[in-house]
């Protein structure tokens, strides 16, 4: 038996030492109600069902300790005004830190800059003076504008459209839009308006109405698709996509990069919990400051050491093909190839459907045939 299981026979016990009445609930019911929502919860985390693919004879691995496995990415569409990142990981929040956390955070960011290793920060804070690194101003009040290096705007229909247009005459640098669950819809117009990438936190949108009950790598996937299908026929420029929420370890950053994320969106309260756990000297900044600098160093070698295991030499090579699963739903909402089959689930259902058509000569055309698939991919999904 588990230890909660446990604690619910010992409170049931309690319960009738003290009243003398018997519970109203069945302690065995409650316990089954425990192993089955445990049970749902594994099951939808679709992140332990992807799994990477070694490296290949064709595709032999790098030794990251003898070999260079680059992780460098830009941001920004124009070629004088890109931000370079030697990690592609962004500190993101939009909370306030106390002072003692903001200053350890902001000498961990240079240390990791001294050390080329950078890494950018997105806040609403006025970008520090003393900073090397990159900051990304989330911006509110167009006319507050401080002197980042970057700016983030929170979609906001037409309204955020004019401040982008407003913001272009005077700001040279990149400017990301975080997108809510209807990115979709807008993320082709965003784009014609010269932004230089879009920002999804996975863990918004999959608490919407149109994302319920799907996973993150859902919204990595559509988000990507919704970039590509502006570039569709011509050659990305530098658009770029950011994903944060649940992509809290190397493991998820590896996947969501592989499923189309180029920058990963580290949540800066984690970062500090993280760092700060269980530390006597917790509010001391030097010290805080190089915990959270190791982290990061860690975090780089984790990022550099998968790619390499899988055969490539850069990070961003990573695609959907290296990865397989074993989860049906995981394939339909990341398009993810399934294990022994090598085959995503939506190709399985199209060669179904068209043996199926021709052995029957069924007249079906395209659009319709699309439909059907379609349909057959929502009830998995």
């Amino acid at each position: 038996m588990r230890l909660n299981e446990k604690a619910i026979v010992r409170k049931s016990i309690l319960e009738l030492c003290n009243t003398g009445l018997p519970r109203k609930e069945s302690t065995d019911d409650v316990i089954r109600t425990i192993r089955e929502k445990s049970a749902t919860e594994k099951e939808e985390n679709l992140w332990e069902y992807i799994v990477a693919l070694g490296a290949q004879l064709s595709r032999p691995p790098f030794d990251p300790y003898r070999e260079k496995i680059k992780l460098t990415t830009k941001i920004g569409r124009k070629g004088d005004q890109k931000i370079s990142l030697k990690i592609p990981i962004l500190i993101y929040g939009k909370f306030d830190l106390s002072q003692s956390s903001k200053d350890a955070l902001n000498l961990a960011l240079n240390y990791l800059d001294d050390s080329r290793s950078t890494v950018g920060l997105i806040s609403r804070d006025e970008p520090c003076d003393e900073r090397k690194y990159p900051h990304f101003q989330i911006l509110d009040d167009i006319n507050n504008l401080a002197d980042p290096d970057g700016i983030v705007l929170e979609y906001a229909g037409v309204k955020t459209e004019e401040k982008i247009e407003k913001i272009r005459k005077e700001f040279d640098g990149p400017i990301l839009v975080e997108v809510d669950e209807y990115f979709s819809q807008y993320t082709k117009s965003l784009l014609e308006l010269g932004i230089d990438g879009i920002l999804v936190n996975t863990d918004d949108i999959t608490k919407s109405e149109k994302y319920d009950g799907k996973h993150a790598i859902s919204v990595i996937h559509d988000a990507k698709l919704a970039i590509n299908e502006f570039y569709r026929g011509k050659e990305n420029d530098g658009a770029c996509l950011v994903v944060a929420g649940d992509v809290n370890n190397a493991g998820k950053m590896i996947k969501a990069v592989g499923l189309g994320a180029d920058i990963i969106g580290y949540d800066t309260s984690l970062l500090i919990a993280r760092v700060g756990h269980h530390s006597e000297n917790f509010f001391d900044e030097e010290i805080t400051a190089q915990k959270i600098f190791n982290h990061m160093i860690a975090t780089k070698s984790e990022l550099t050491g998968i790619p390499a295991a899988v055969g490539y030499s850069d990070f961003h090579n990573l695609s959907p093909s290296d990865f397989r699963t074993s989860s049906i739903k995981a394939s339909v909402q990341g398009d993810i190839p399934l294990e022994g089959v090598d085959k995503t689930y939506r190709n399985i259902v199209e060669e179904i459907l068209e043996e199926h058509v021709n052995t029957k000569n069924i007249s079906v055309n395209e659009q319709e045939k699309q439909k059907i698939i379609n349909l057959v991919m929502e009830e998995e999904n």
